[in-house]
């Protein structure tokens, strides 16, 4: 007896991570095909298996607050000019413009072949392929949820505040480093449960660059998507 109870424990020792581990694959598999369902992002929506890029991680934001392809086609033609790294009429002309987005916020250390002449003054870039870090995809979300601007420094606070981040996740130990895709789910899926506030849907036959703001909150971002036709 004293055996099979000793041997039960040593099992349930070596499966017990096993559990966990397919348990979060669900979680993180339940969330992904609900933004695949909304049309936020599609099964090969990430590049890299490790790392979420900066042009990933703003358009799914801004797909998670109404905006589409469909939408962006209609803008073209505007006299508008955002980054000078991406196209105007864009994902990122649009969060720009709703200023949910700045150029790069965080100090770089490496020269490239557009910033040579600029040295570390890089804030009319977006560097879209670059890796987004954890802190930069918070501030993304929270600028969506308020009308003032967002000091970049205050991004982590904030972040609590909207219940985005929570003192038991791991992944905002370092703020700075590059987020991971599972974490990224993580943070969208907390997002689109957030009551509305700057969204894009069809107003009086035409688009607004701008964004429209829902200062009722009557609604969150997932009944919003899954409102629309």
């Amino acid at each position: 007896m004293k055996k099979f109870v000793f041997w039960v424990l040593i099992i349930s020792l070596l499966i017990g991570p096993l559990l966990n581990v397919y348990a979060e694959d669900y979680s993180f598999r339940k969330i992904k095909n609900k933004l695949i369902e909304l049309n936020i992002m599609n099964e090969d929506y990430f590049s890299n298996s490790s790392t979420v890029t900066r042009k990933e991680c703003l358009i799914a934001i801004m797909r998670c607050i109404g905006l589409t392809d469909q939408i962006i086609s209609l803008f073209n033609g505007a006299d508008y000019t955002a980054f000078v790294d991406t196209h105007p009429y864009s994902y990122y002309g649009c969060a720009y413009r709703a200023k949910i987005a700045y150029g790069e916020e965080c100090m770089v250390d490496y020269p490239t072949y557009r910033t040579s002449h600029t040295g570390k003054n890089t804030d009319i870039f977006f560097f879209p392929e670059r890796n987004v870090s954890v802190k930069e995809t918070l501030a993304f979300m929270v600028r969506c949820l308020i009308s003032d601007e967002l000091e970049y420094d205050g991004t982590i606070e904030k972040a609590k505040a909207y219940e985005l981040i929570y003192e038991y996740d791991n992944f905002v130990n370092d703020e700075n480093a590059f987020i991971s895709p599972e974490s990224f789910l993580i943070l969208i899926n907390r997002f689109v449960h957030q009551g509305r506030y700057k969204y894009y849907d069809k107003i009086e036959q035409h688009y607004d660059m701008n964004g429209c703001i829902d200062e009722e909150r009557s609604m969150t971002y997932l009944e919003f998507l899954s409102l629309r036709p």
